[in-house]
């Protein structure tokens, strides 16, 4: 499917984006804002009928995208047109004690995480190499890459091979103008953290220093950031975004 915009829309969009993972939480309050900076948004995620619904929200586009299927993903980015911007938020891990997670469990937790992450920035680049553009990706990553919950192993592992690979791509891919960074948010209130706030936010929020449970928005900012004009010369870099809980510890 075409990532471009219709023609209705073309006077006044300046770059496209995808986003991964763009249905929910963070990935959807990624799509609004870059959506609210002249961009074109492909909302990919595997849940087409909640990435629909953001997409109308802000005049994108919505397309099925199961991270986990190699194939699918060349696809996915070999049929469109090649993105400016390419947000990888599509991830995340069932809890579970560390005892209790089973071979198939923890390499499934891996392959959504870290290969999903990889593929999409294979492909994108890929496609940006052969079309001679720029791009930029950014990964969603999280504070358990350097830091530790339990019954979070699997996920906190995954995303600390994330967070090599966004340093590694970054440095391997610079000489074709592609900027790699990635956002490392700390606890932030989304479908996945729910539960957890419900009983347990007062004390958490007394954990951070800026006194509050980050926002998906907090996040989105920042990944506005990366991709625009202002962070031209930045690239490998992880931007903290959680309150200043790592600083204080």
């Amino acid at each position: 499917m075409p990532f471009g915009p219709g023609a209705a829309r073309a006077a006044v969009v300046t770059r496209v984006a995808v986003v991964t993972g763009g249905a929910s939480g963070i990935g959807a309050a990624v799509v609004r804002t870059l959506a609210r900076d002249s961009t074109h948004v492909v909302v990919a995620d595997v849940d087409l009928d909640a990435a629909r619904e953001v997409a109308a929200e802000v005049g994108g586009r919505a397309a099925q995208l199961d991270v986990t299927d190699s194939q699918a993903v060349d696809a996915f980015f070999a049929d469109g047109q090649c993105p400016d911007v390419l947000v990888c938020s599509a991830g995340g891990a069932l809890r579970s004690a560390a005892l209790e997670i089973d071979d198939p469990t923890f390499g499934a937790v891996l392959d959504l995480n870290v290969g999903g992450f990889f593929r999409c920035a294979r492909a994108a680049a890929r496609r940006s190499i052969r079309l001679s553009r720029p791009l930029s990706i950014v990964h969603v990553g999280s504070s358990l890459a350097e830091g530790a919950a339990t019954d979070l192993a699997h996920f906190g592992a995954a995303k600390a091979a994330c967070a090599s690979l966004v340093r590694t791509l970054a440095v391997e891919w610079a000489s074709h103008g592609i900027r790699v960074n990635s956002v490392v948010p700390g606890l932030v209130r989304t479908p996945a953290t729910a539960a957890v706030l419900a009983s347990h936010e007062a004390s958490l929020a007394r954990d951070v220093p800026l006194g509050r449970v980050g926002e998906p928005d907090d996040v989105a900012g920042a990944v506005a950031y990366l991709v625009g004009a202002d962070a031209g010369w930045v690239t490998g870099t992880a931007v903290t975004v959680d309150g200043g809980r790592r600083a204080s510890r």
